[in-house]
């Protein structure tokens, strides 16, 4: 892939780390379990970003690294399903069950597949790069449409003076980033197609990868490392509904 994509993807890898300590940090404080569930999303997805780029700029077997990777990044998403159930959903059982339908899903993809010997889960010919697929795309899309209702809901109790402007903006930028993420999984589909037939990596997958992962770590900080200007601006913006001139 082009080197500006390297370049996106190991600051990505850079803010998916730093998110992923603080929210370590701070679940060490709290004892609270939300924030360790995220602390493992994002420190396995940046370790496994890292381990993707060593290949294309040192001398390595992408091989065992590949695998590795993908393991890894894997892994870390059970903790963001347990995450969205135990925060959206904690008292349902149809999400207890597809927390461990997609985690049977995913493992499955990486584990056949890679017999198979599609190392990187590039194949979309083959049954399991779609369990994989599947794994790692459908989470983002769950998060993302509670966040979302949670978001509606939330601007409901703003009104009334329940919840505090950041809280609900955060909702938003979870749904936002949910939203990316689940595009660039979208996104890969027709970019492996089309390498599988010419062998090339199209240079509109590389620039859209880059741009989508771009666009959800900067939300992601925004989330988690909101600027005082972006914090002042939430909170102007949430005041305005309750000028009595409107």
């Amino acid at each position: 892939m082009e080197t500006n994509v390297y370049i996106f993807s190991l600051i990505a890898a850079l803010i998916y780390l730093a998110v992923g300590i603080r929210l370590f940090m701070l679940s060490r404080r709290t004892r609270g379990r939300p924030e360790y569930l995220l602390a493992l999303t994002y420190l396995c997805t940046g370790f496994s970003y890292c381990l993707y780029e060593l290949p294309s700029m040192f001398e390595l077997d992408a091989n065992w690294i590949s695998i590795l990777a993908r393991i890894i990044y894997s892994v870390g998403i059970i903790p963001l399903l347990l995450f969205t159930r135990d925060v959206f959903r904690s008292d349902s059982r149809w999400a207890n069950a597809l927390v461990w339908a997609i985690a049977l899903s995913l493992f499955a993809g990486v584990f056949f597949s890679t017999l198979d010997g599609d190392i990187e889960g590039l194949i979309v010919s083959s049954p399991w790069f779609w369990c994989d697929w599947i794994g790692y795309t459908v989470p983002y899309i769950w998060i993302s449409a509670e966040a979302l209702i949670a978001y509606r809901a939330a601007r409901k109790r703003l009104r009334m003076g329940f919840c505090e402007p950041d809280v609900v903006n955060r909702f938003l930028l979870w749904a936002l980033f949910g939203f990316l993420a689940a595009l660039a999984s979208i996104l890969i589909v027709p970019l492996y197609l089309e390498f599988a037939a010419t062998q090339v990596w199209a240079d509109w997958g590389d620039y859209c990868a880059g741009g989508f992962e771009a666009a959800a770590t900067a939300v992601l900080w925004l989330a988690f490392f909101p600027p005082a200007f972006y914090r002042r601006w939430v909170n102007r913006a949430a005041a305005t509904p309750a000028d009595p001139a409107h």
